[in-house]
């Protein structure tokens, strides 16, 4: 009996000898062949990793590290480096047992990430001060930053509490003259309230302060926000100077824009003539004879502004005066017969209407009045005659609505 168990027990245990060498043979041909797949590469981490200060001791704060971060050199499966970050790091300096004073720390950098193995750090050490904790009360102050809507502007604000603490290395604490909280005012119109405005240590230029901790680290931060600027449309008004030419007037008067907005205070809105307007600068139109036409500056009062341009075009039209001239014609005769003669022939006068500048260039013998005395004898006569205007005028009247016209023999 003893010998059959034997031989069984000896069966048995050669085959699990043989299933264990097969599994550390396929093991290791897995090792093998993942490795060959998939090998290992080492590379330089390309973010820094920020050091973190841990175990600071009691009544000490951490006043300057010569180094905030370090870079490393990893190792890692070729297709775990793609997806390895800064959060699989940490770099922490541990202070435990230290006093005040500057001395240099072998920097500890861990990875969470089974994977990734840490072959190198740069710097290994940092240099630490460290000081004695200090704590003191500064005022909050609001810090407005940007520009509220165009016309209105910050009225008075207001923080809670007014008053925080701050904490942190002696030398850094003392330089703390106020904790600000910054808030935007850009485009507003409207008054504004931050429930959790960030609060931020600085000097008395305005520098922030770093390593010192704030208590609260937020106010309850309100703006007041009132317009200042109101808008209204005016018509613009030209100041045309000057007299044109003799024989012109001035006519029509165009003006671009013809309206215009124009923005301020409203006490300063509120001088601006509403029926007159805005006035333009002065427009000469002396001894014109043409059209004036000129791109000028509006006048406005000040404080006060045009939304756009501050200029407008203005055209002024020059139009040549009309009017009425008369003229005393000697009437000409035609067709008087042969052993006549004409030896009296009632005189014209003859009212013609036009531009005065042409009415102006116009004598008596520049118009013609014509009689016709055919088939008639010696005699006196009362004739129809005829008027022929000059280009550009046209005949009104004329006097008497007849000619007296004599006719004796020829001597």
């Amino acid at each position: 009996m003893w010998l059959i168990l034997r031989g069984a027990l000896t069966t048995v245990i050669g085959n699990l000898s043989l299933a264990a060498l097969a599994l550390a043979l396929a093991f290791s041909l897995w090792l093998y062949i993942t490795d060959r797949e998939n090998p290992q590469e080492r590379q330089l981490f390309n973010s820094a990793i920020a050091i973190a200060p841990s175990n600071v001791p009691n009544g000490f704060a951490v006043a300057n590290l010569s180094e905030n971060g370090v870079r490393i050199r990893i190792e890692a499966p070729r297709n775990e480096l793609d997806n390895v970050s800064p959060d699989d790091f940490e770099a922490t300096l541990n202070l435990g047992g230290l006093s005040a004073g500057t001395q240099s720390i072998a920097v500890d950098v861990r990875s969470t990430n089974n994977d990734v193995t840490i072959i190198d750090v740069v710097p290994a050490r940092v240099d630490v001060t460290i000081e004695t904790l200090r704590t003191k009360e500064v005022p909050v102050r609001v810090q407005l930053v940007g520009s509220p809507q165009t016309g209105f502007a910050a009225a008075g604000e207001t923080a809670s509490p007014e008053r925080a603490s701050v904490s942190g290395p002696e030398s850094l604490v003392a330089l703390v003259d106020s904790v600000v909280a910054e808030v935007s005012l850009t485009s507003l119109r409207v008054d504004i309230t931050e429930e959790r405005a960030p609060l931020e240590p600085r000097d008395v230029r305005d520098g922030q302060i770093s390593r010192v901790s704030v208590n609260p680290q937020t106010a309850r931060v309100s703006v007041d926000i009132e317009q200042r600027e109101f808008s209204l449309e005016f018509a613009v008004t030209p100041q045309v100077t000057g007299q044109p030419a003799p024989g012109y007037n001035v006519g029509g008067i165009a003006i671009d824009p013809r309206l215009v907005i124009v923005t301020g205070p409203l006490d300063v809105l509120q001088s601006i003539d509403a029926i007159r307007g805005i006035s333009t600068a002065e427009i000469s139109v002396a001894d014109a004879r043409d059209d004036v036409v000129r791109t000028v500056e509006l006048e406005l009062p000040d404080g006060a502004r045009i939304q756009g341009t501050n200029d407008v075009r203005v055209t002024i039209d020059i139009a040549p005066a009309r009017g009425e001239f008369q003229f005393r014609v000697v009437p000409q005769v035609r067709n008087v017969a042969d052993g006549l003669v004409m030896t009296q022939a009632e005189a014209i006068i003859v009212t013609l209407a036009g531009d005065v500048p042409v009415l102006d260039a116009i004598t008596g013998s520049s118009i013609a009045v014509s009689a016709n005395a055919e088939g008639l004898g010696a005699g006196v006569y009362r004739l129809t005659y005829e008027i022929a205007a000059p280009a550009g005028t046209t005949v009104v009247r004329s006097e008497p609505a007849d000619m007296g016209l004599a006719l004796t023999p020829r001597e």
